[in-house]
This record gives structure tokens, C-alpha cells and sequence, in this order.
């Protein structure tokens, strides 16, 4: 069980156990004592104490015996007797459970208030009879001196006429089983909220009668409380008068101010009255509001005593007396706040007094005892009791409905002891106080739940799974079993099944992983690098991010960068405004011709790591097109850069930014560019043309072979088969040598530059001869003599 740690005790939550599945047969339950140890060592205070959904009141008969709890889906009551610590009933209801009355002393005689509009009385053998209500009720409560059911309602919404609306309190009189004449008031509040001049629908929220004297409070909608005497004979001309409330109580005055209650934001009025009890000895009453306070009152003065807050601004729906402690519980959704009700009070200038929120048990009015926290929100709270203390006046149990399944309960002993059929939590109680807080290590010994619950070993699922699993066959069996809008399987047997009707889901899956790592992969291919260490830098940010960039060198600049970073004396360059670099200045482009936006280009183009990787060699011996592609020779350092000069636009051309000085400082460098030494030439080589045969150092462009395809297709049959045979003819000089590289050798050939020339004066010859039909002949082929030879 849960332990809450208060300044005044420590609070038990004795429903801290793990949920069970309703199909669950003893067999598996036995089989789970064996196994689960915090299974075996929990806390049942009561056997079934829970509802399928949830629970909305709880009841405790007269004679302390019985408990009648209220709860949904589908509506239904639960009777437990409390000797026996089991459920002794069940019955199902024809709508949900608004509010619940014992009326005998015992489960025999159970009056149940639905939701539509209709009261049901309940017997031993069990649906007796109902009646039907002009209205819809709200709350009940039972005057015994008269024998009246009386039924607060929502009212009736006030008339163009009187322009003011009415509450009704409906009586039922159990002894001669018909309607009285009902009780009516009006409403203290006259704001219309309609064109047709109708005033807004007054209604009561809740009914209390006090256990002393005959005197019966209302709560209504417009914050005020009302109170009837029933001691008038029926019958009497006296009767009449007491039709109407002869006491009217403002709380919402009094309570306004008080709160965390939003009008602008919440629905109705924050000032109305939601809950109302008496005291067991009929001097004090509670009231508390929508707005989340509750406002402590002597029968004796109409001006509270103590306003107590609670902080979330939620209505209260729940106040009650605990005589034995002198406290009052009060509780709204979220929490039941335990505080004093009596101690001592100094009165302040607004007739209540206020007090702070500390002080335990024997504090001052109004301190703060302990606070009752949940797991789910509360509806409805009962301090149970037993046979000798049937209102539980000095008991420390307490029993909560909420929206879940499970009836909370809490033992708090600085309330008093447990009733005597659960008895066995004092000894529990008294265990864990004597370890002195040592819960954790010894929570099998102490009977400690744990949080793991049996459901993890079913799998829930909805009608359209099952029809893609297949399994329609096995619905109604006990293999799944039924439960709300699915069905619940054994987690073994739904991987069984989901092997046989998917058996590629692993592959889908490994599938599935494998596109989504590579979707990855390619997104951090694709995106910019992000600098570790950021830079804060608000003024000037990308010098920062330069300067900073450059720091991390060892080089004489970097340690500049470095020094120039870490210097205060340039911190206003990168906080003051004053010092922002406006780069589009002219001054700032003739100073930085090169321009700061290269390195946003360079970073642009290298985002793309696959243009890295493509570009990157492999060794020293692998051949890379662009360096054979380079020019070394014949052309000159002059005509290069008046090439790339002149093929240059103005402005900006990688990243590059030029000033209005840019063509003088172009000429110049031409000049000097003329006047310089040239660089010695390095051999350079040739592209053997058309013909070029690949020796594996780059392969010849597409377009290259293209355009030769072209001319081929243009030549005639007779000037492509003389091509050829001439391509045969030199076959002879062609050249081979062997290239090794990092791991390979390959063997190619190529034809000389030589015998390209030789090949092409042997064409030029031909073509003349076959124009003068006979050979030239050359001087030495004459046979002339030389006349004299020089000597030196």
C-alpha cells in the first residue's frame, strides 16, 4: 500500500493494488499467490469493492452493517456486508444513480434517486416500485418525524409575468405513499438572460436534515440556504405557513472574495451552495460552494466562523462533521481536506476568523490536519463506522467513489482507530510505525503492493483487428474475452496467431528500419554542419562565428582571432548596436573586395558530402581527370588570366564582391602580368583527337564521341573504308606500355605524336599525286652534286 508522509501522520491508501481482470478464474488467482509476490502480500478490505467502470455513492446502513455503494455501466448497486468483508448482492438499475438513501436499518428498505426524473424503492427480494418526478432531482434526504422523502429539484424557470423564478422541494410521504403539497421558494438572484424577459432557471443542489432537531436545509443555485421547520402538526392552519422557508442564509455573500472560482471562465455561479451538513449535536453547519469554499457556521449567527479555501477553485460536493477528531472533511474532485472545526478564533473585522493552514489535530480553527489525495477524482465520500460507532464519529476510515473502477480507501489514524471489522489495519499500522520508515526494503514482510498489474499479460483489441488477425471464430470462446468495445487475449496466444496470419511482418519491419536508417543517412548527408559551441553573440555574429572558427588554429592568425576574442575590450563589438558591420556599405566593399559572403558560398557547396566524396582521391597512384585535364604548357600566365578575366561579369561572382575600382586594379595586374618572368613550361599533353585511344586516364566525354559519331555518319562508304584502312596502316606504331597503380596493373596503348604526323604528310602526299598524276620528287632525288662544302 501507498504511504502519504503528513506533518500530523502518515496516511495509508489501502486500494493501491493491482487490478485484476473480472475473467480471471481461481485457478490463475491461485496460481498468482504462488507467483506474484506483491499479489500475495496485498490488502483486500473488502472482496469486489469496485464497480466496471466507476462509482458515483456510497451509503452506510443504520445499523452499521452494510454498505451500499452506487456505481455505472452498466447502472448498478453493490451490497457488502461488512462481517463477512464480501459482496452479499448486485443489482442492475434502468438508469444511473444521482444520489442513495438507507431508509430502514438495514438493506432492506433503499430508496435510489435516477437520472431520469424517477425515485425507485428497493426491498429484501428486491425491485419494489417508483415514482416519477415533474422535474429532475438532485439530491434526497429523510425526515423521520414526518415520514417524507423529500427530493430537491432543478426547479422551474420563472414566467414573462412575474419576471422571477421558482424553486420546488418535493415530498413524498413514505407512510400514506403519495405526494404532499411540495415546498417553493424564490430565487434571490433576478438576472434575465432572455429576450422574452424570463429570468434564469433556479434549482436546488443539494438537502440536509438536521439530526437533532426537525429543521431541513436547501442549498439553490443563487448561493443562498434555506431552512424549513418541520415540527408544524400536518394539518393544522400552521401547516401552510411552513410551505416557504421562514430563514434565508446568504452564503455567497458571505463567501464572495474567497477562492480560486473564475466567472469569466466557468459555467453558472461561483456562490452557489453544492453541498450542506449539521453537526451530531445541531449547533454547527457547513456549506460549501461551487467556487471551492466552504463556509463554517453557528445556528446561532448568520456570519460564518471560518472560511476554509481549497486551492483549485472545484465545487465541493461532500462536507461532513468528525466529532471524534473535531474536524470537518470536506472534499472537491482533486483532494478531501481534513481540517480543525474547533480551537481557539480570534474574530476579524469581516465576523470570521482566519487562521493559517498548519497547526495538526490540536491546532487553531481551521488549520490544516492532512490532505487525501487520489488517483482518480473523487464523486463521493463516506467515514465508514461499524456496529458500535455507526455514523463513524471516531473512526479513521475513509471510503471514496471517483470516476475508476476501484472504491478508494484511506486509514488515517490521527482520525481514530479502524472500525472493528477491518480491525486488523491497526496492527498493520502499528508494524510499519515500529521499522520507523524502513517501507522499501522489507515490503514483502509488511505487505507492501507493488505497482505491476495483472493486466500486462493480455492485449487488448478492437473488432477490426481481430478481423485482420483472423480470429472472428474464436469470438464468444474463452479465448478472448469480451470487455467494453474489444476484446482481451492472451499476450502468448496473440503472438501465436499474429505469426500465422502476418508471417512477412519481420521482413516488413527489417524493411521498414533499413528505408528509415537510410533516410537518415542521407538527411545528415545533406545538412549543414552545426558548430558544436554555440556563439551568443548579438551584434556581428558571423565575425564572431569567424573569429571564433579561426581561434581554434595554431597559426599566427588564429592566435590573433584568439586573443582578440577573449579580450574585454572588444565585448561592445558584439553587444552594442553602435558597432554593427553594415556590409552593403560602399566603404566596407572597397575595403573587403574578396567580400564575407565566399564563405557562405564555399559552406553552400560543401553541404553536399556526396560532391566530397566523389571528388576525393583515393591514393597518390589513382589518375584524377581534372589534373590530367590540366594546361601546363603554351599558354602563358598573361593569356590565362585575360581569359578568365574577360569571361567575368561585374559584380558578384564567387562570393566575391568588387569595388568601383575593380577595372584599374584589373589593368594593372595585366601589366604586371606582361612584365613578369615567365615560369618555366612544362611538358604538356597532347589529346590524341578523334582517334584517341583511352589509356585509362579518363575516358573521352560523351560529347566528344558524339560529335565523331556524326562526322562518320556524314563521310561517304569510300572515305570511311579509306579511314579505316589508314587506321590499319599505322596499327604497327602504335605503342604499349604497362600503368601500375595502387593494388592493379593495367596495360595500354597509344599512338606517338610522330606517327600522327608522319601518318598525315603520307595523306597530303597522296591527295597531290592523285591531282598531277605523277610523284614529286625531291632536290637529292635529282642526283645534283654539291658544288662546295663550307668548311670552318
Amino acid at each position: 500500500m501507498e504511504i502519504q508522509e503528513r506533518t500530523s501522520g502518515k496516511i495509508y491508501s489501502l486500494s493501491s493494488t493491482a487490478a485484476l481482470p473480472e475473467w480471471l478464474s481461481d485457478r490463475s488467482k491461485r496460481n498468482l499467490n504462488k507467483t506474484d509476490a506483491s499479489y500475495r502480500h496485498r490488502i483486500t478490505l473488502l472482496q469486489d469493492l469496485e464497480m466496471p467502470a466507476s462509482s458515483s455513492k456510497v451509503r452506510q446502513s443504520p445499523d452499521g452493517q452494510y454498505l451500499i455503494v452506487g456505481g455505472t455501466y452498466a447502472p448498478r448497486i453493490r451490497c457488502y456486508e461488512l462481517q463477512e468483508m464480501s459482496m452479499k448482492f448486485e443489482r442492475y438499475l434502468d438508469s444511473e444513480v444521482v444520489d442513495l438513501l438507507v431508509l430502514g436499518e438495514d438493506y432492506g428498505k433503499l430508496a435510489i434517486l435516477g437520472n431520469d426524473r424517477s425515485v425507485s424503492f428497493h426491498a429484501p427480494y428486491g425491485f419494489h416500485s417508483s415514482i416519477r418526478l415533474p422535474t429532475f432531482g438532485r439530491g434526497m434526504a429523510y425526515e423521520k418525524s414526518t415520514c417524507d422523502l423529500l427530493v430537491v429539484s432543478s426547479g422551474k424557470r420563472g414566467g414573462i409575468d412575474d419576471g422571477r423564478s421558482s424553486g420546488q422541494v418535493y415530498r413524498f410521504n413514505l407512510d400514506e405513499g403519495r405526494f404532499s403539497q411540495t415546498w417553493t421558494y424564490d430565487s434571490a438572484l433576478r438576472s434575465k438572460s432572455f429576450d422574452d424577459g424570463r429570468t434564469l432557471q433556479l434549482g436546488g443542489s443539494c438537502i440536509a436534515v438536521s439530526p437533532t432537531h426537525s429543521l431541513t436545509a436547501i442549498g439553490a443555485e443563487d448561493g443562498t440556504v434555506r431552512f424549513w421547520d418541520n415540527r408544524a402538526p400536518v394539518g393544522s392552519s400552521q401547516s401552510d405557513l411552513h410551505l416557504t422557508p421562514f430563514l434565508n442564509l446568504d452564503v455567497a455573500s458571505a463567501t464572495s472574495g474567497f477562492g480560486f472560482f473564475d466567472d469569466n471562465t466557468n459555467i453558472g455561479f461561483g456562490g452557489e451552495v453544492t453541498s450542506i451538513c449539521f453537526d451530531p449535536s445541531g449547533v454547527h453547519m457547513c456549506a460549501g460552494t461551487k467556487g471551492g469554499n466552504v463556509a463554517l457556521y453557528d445556528m446561532r449567527s448568520s456570519k460564518p466562523l471560518f472560511i476554509k479555501e481549497h486551492q483549485y477553485g472545484l465545487p465541493i460536493h461532500t462536507v461532513q462533521f468528525h466529532a471524534g477528531s473535531g474536524t470537518v472533511l470536506s472534499s472537491d474532485p482533486k483532494l478531501v481536506k481534513i481540517w480543525n472545526a474547533k480551537g481557539s478564533a480570534s474574530a476579524n473585522d469581516q465576523g470570521f476568523s482566519k487562521s493559517n493552514d498548519s497547526g495538526g489535530a490540536d491546532g487553531a480553527l481551521g488549520s490544516i490536519v492532512a490532505n487525501v489525495e487520489g488517483t482518480a477524482d473523487f464523486t463521493h465520500f463516506l467515514v465508514a463506522g461499524d456496529s458500535t460507532d455507526t455514523c463513524g464519529h471516531n473512526s479513521g476510515l475513509l471510503l471514496c467513489t471517483g470516476e475508476q473502477s476501484k472504491v478508494q480507501s484511506f486509514y488515517c489514524p490521527m482520525m481514530g482507530p479502524a472500525p472493528k471489522w477491518c480491525s486488523f489495519l491497526d496492527n498493520i499500522t502499528e508494524e510499519l510505525e515500529e521499522k520507523d520508515g524502513v517501507l522499501d526494503n522489507s515490503a514483502a514482510d509488511s505487505g507492501i503492493i507493488q505497482t505491476e498489474t495483472i493486466y500486462e499479460d493480455y492485449k487488448f483489441l478492437t473488432r477490426s483487428e481481430i478481423d485482420q488477425l483472423g480470429i472472428q471464430n474464436l469470438v464468444g470462446t474463452p479465448l478472448l474475452r469480451g470487455y467494453m468495445h474489444g476484446f482481451f487475449i492472451h499476450v502468448g496466444l496473440y503472438n501465436k496467431v499474429k505469426a500465422v496470419a502476418r508471417p512477412f511482418e519481420y521482413n516488413e519491419y527489417r524493411t521498414q528500419k533499413i528505408k528509415e536508417r537510410m533516410e537518415e543517412k542521407r538527411t545528415s548527408r545533406i545538412a549543414p554542419k552545426i558548430n558544436e559551441k554555440k556563439i551568443s553573440a548579438k551584434v556581428n555574429p558571423e565575425l564572431a562565428h569567424r573569429l571564433q572558427s579561426k581561434a581554434s588554429d595554431r597559426t599566427k592568425a588564429g592566435k590573433a582571432a584568439k586573443a582578440l576574442v577573449e579580450d574585454d575590450r572588444f565585448g561592445s563589438l558584439f553587444s552594442n548596436p553602435d558597432f554593427k558591420i553594415d556590409e552593403e556599405a560602399e566603404d566596407f566593399k572597397l575595403r573587403n573586395p574578396s567580400g564575407v559572403a565566399a564563405s557562405k558560398v564555399r559552406n553552400d557547396r560543401d553541404m553536399d558530402s556526396d560532391q566530397d566524396e566523389d571528388d576525393m582521391s583515393d591514393g597518390d597512384d589513382r589518375f584524377d581527370a581534372e589534373e590530367v585535364e590540366e594546361r601546363w604548357g603554351d599558354e602563358s600566365e598573361e593569356e590565362n588570366y585575360s581569359s578568365q578575366s574577360e569571361d567575368e561579369d561585374d559584380g558578384f561572382r564567387g562570393g566575391k564582391v568588387r569595388g568601383e575600382e575593380y577595372e584599374s586594379i584589373k589593368s594593372n595586374s595585366r601589366k604586371n602580368a606582361k612584365n613578369s618572368k615567365p615560369k618555366k613550361k612544362m611538358p604538356k599533353l597532347h589529346d590524341s583527337g578523334e582517334n584517341a585511344i583511352d589509356i585509362g586516364l579518363g575516358n573521352i566525354s560523351t560529347e566528344d564521341e558524339a560529335s565523331k559519331r556524326k562526322k562518320q555518319l556524314a563521310l561517304s562508304m569510300a572515305e570511311r573504308l579509306q579511314m579505316k584502312s589508314d587506321e590499319a596502316a599505322f596499327v604497327g606504331e602504335t605503342k604499349r606500355l604497362k600503368v601500375r597503380g595502387q593494388g592493379s596493373v593495367k596495360e595500354v596503348s597509344f599512338i606517338p605524336k610522330s606517327s600522327r604526323k608522319k601518318m598525315e604528310d603520307n595523306n597530303i602526299k597522296q591527295q597531290l599525286d592523285d591531282r598531277t598524276g605523277r610523284s614529286r620528287r625531291g632536290i637529292k632525288e635529282l642526283g645534283f652534286r654539291t658544288p662546295f662544302k663550307h668548311h670552318k
